[in-house]
């Protein structure tokens, strides 16, 4: 319930109350783009008064300010004076109107002059007053009336419920309950607000029921139902102004009435995503405009609360579109909080927003826009890494077959040995001996002329020759072991007609080929002694 005091000025700078001016002044785009749902908005005003010997007195008072009322209302409103006291007379001929025109007003103005001094009205009516009864008739012609879409009642007495024969008591908790239970009937999908206005009362006020009417009667307050109480004063000019301020309310109330149903019909936003492995994600989206949104604008992505998953350079595609189906939007890269690939099984969550030109006019409204978001439950997997999956996948492979090549070098390097046989000439290129086999295992050190080993001594030499295993690293497994020949001991000189003194003895070829190596060994370069001829075979 709100209580409001009457205001004693008038708003400055509007001019016409109550009239399409003073939205046209307060709300310009509003009230331009809503033009045509405004004029067809229509609503019952309910006046519900206590003509009762006691409130007489507020005749002068109370008349000229609802007679002010009716004369600013545009064409189309429908006005229901009830006067009550003992009993309640609704439809009465004059007091009830739709207004088409001047003359409806004059009608209704000239009936209203004799509100409280009608002279249909007996001795027993004015005697009393049933606030039941008032309620009753309230009730009455808000259901009379339901193509009216809002509904204002003013109710003005002094709420001292003074029934014939039993004068002033409370109203009984069963009335409560039948008053409320007609009320909510009456009132369901349609705006209504309920003003008790109250008069000063008289006496002792042991039977004042406001208090139950806003407890129990118009107790269901909601977006579309309110309840203000105004205490008002005797003064005219008072109660003539918060009349005017009603006047203006109601026509802000069906400004936000009517744009309260494109704010709260559903846009149908829908969301379909794709994913690929390593988080990158596109959508499609797809949402339907109306009068008052005609504009969306993407906001982030996010997943589930407590999510592990995070959106990266989701700030990118945040943007401001007026296309119904926006496809292949991207909207980042979703990740892990740590490396590797898992099973994702979670929302996208993708905020919308609703930017209009006239959010100031929204704001000034109270009306808070609807709160946009659609979302797609996504299975699959992600791969989390400063590499694609794919690159990653391919030097994952190709590491894991680079350590196998090194392992596979290194036992080949560790196995490999020299197996060949050897031949010796003299000076004139004649045999000197047999051909000798020779296996050297891959730690062994080969001799061949003086103090030769493994059946290559040739006494009469007076050099020798080394051979030695060279071993690359296992590392770069692409290179084999090599045996490397050179000049042990001796004056003398060892060569292969290009390299003096070191050499390689070469490989076993690889269409099977063998190598040989022809060596000349003497102890000067005029005087040849001896060739050695090396063959080297296959290392089974």
């Amino acid at each position: 319930m709100a209580v409001l005091p009457i205001l004693a000025q008038a708003q400055p700078g509007v001019s016409e109350p109550g009239s399409f001016a003073y939205l046209k002044q307060t709300f310009p785009k509003l009230s331009e783009l809503y033009d045509d749902e405004l004029s067809n908005c229509h609503t019952h005003y309910i006046f519900a008064v206590d003509v009762s010997g006691s409130m007489v007195k507020y005749n002068g008072i109370v008349t000229p300010a609802i007679e002010a009322f009716v004369r600013a209302l545009p064409v189309g409103e429908q006005v229901s004076v009830i006067p009550f006291g003992t009993d309640a007379k609704e439809n009465t001929p004059g007091l009830c109107t739709r207004i088409q025109g001047d003359s409806q007003k004059q009608v209704l103005g000239s009936s209203l002059s004799t509100l409280y001094v009608n002279d249909g009205y007996s001795k027993e009516f004015k005697r009393n007053t049933d606030v039941k009864k008032a309620v009753q008739a309230v009730n009455k012609a808000i259901l009379n009336n339901q193509e009216a879409q809002m509904n204002v009642v003013v109710i003005i007495t002094d709420f001292l419920n003074d029934l014939p024969g039993v004068g002033e008591r409370k109203l009984q908790k069963s009335d409560l309950e039948k008053l409320n239970h007609d009320f909510d009937n009456v009132t369901d999908n349609t705006y209504t607000r309920v003003v008790a206005m109250q008069l000063p009362k008289a006496g002792s006020g042991a039977g004042f029921c406001l208090d139950q009417l806003q407890e129990s009667v118009f107790c269901n307050t909601s977006n579309t139902r309110r309840f203000d109480v105004i205490h008002a004063i005797n003064d005219q000019a008072a109660i003539s102004h918060w009349f005017d301020q009603l006047s203006r309310d109601i026509m802000t109330e069906k400004l936000k009435a009517v744009i309260q149903l494109d704010n709260e019909r559903n846009l149908s936003p829908s969301l379909q995503t794709r994913m690929n492995i390593d988080g990158y994600t596109v959508a499609d989206i797809h949402w339907t405009p109306n009068k008052l949104y005609r504009k969306i604008q993407i906001g982030a992505t996010t997943t589930d609360s407590c999510s592990d998953y995070t959106f990266e350079n989701n700030e990118k595609v945040w943007k401001i579109s007026q296309d119904t189906d926006i496809k292949d939007l991207k909207l980042g890269r979703l990740v892990h909080k740590n490396y590797g690939l898992r099973r994702f099984s979670e929302n996208l969550n993708l905020g919308l927003t609703l930017p209009t030109d006239y959010d100031d006019e929204l704001k000034k409204l109270s009306i808070d826009k609807p709160l946009q978001a659609t979302s797609d439950n996504k299975f699959g997997w992600i791969f989390t890494f400063f590499l694609p999956f794919w690159l990653t996948v391919t030097l994952a492979i190709l590491l894991i077959l680079y350590i196998l090549a090194v392992i596979k070098a290194a036992v080949r390097n560790s196995r490999e040995r020299f197996i060949g046989t050897v031949d010796f000439t003299d000076n004139r290129g004649r045999d000197i001996g047999s051909t000798v086999f020779v296996k050297a295992n891959p730690g062994q050190t080969l001799l061949i002329g003086q103090g030769g080993n493994r059946g290559c001594d040739l006494p009469s030499a007076k050099w020798t020759v080394q051979v030695l295993k060279k071993s690359p690293s296992p590392f770069l497994f692409w290179k084999r072991p090599a045996f490397e020949w050179s000049a042990k001991a001796g004056g003398g000189f060892v060569c292969d007609g290009k390299n003096k003194k070191r050499g390689l003895l070469g490989r076993y070829g690889k269409r099977g080929t063998r190598s040989v190596v022809n060596l000349n060994c003497g102890t000067g370069s005029d005087n040849i002694t001896n060739g050695v001829k090396i063959v080297i075979k296959k290392n089974k």
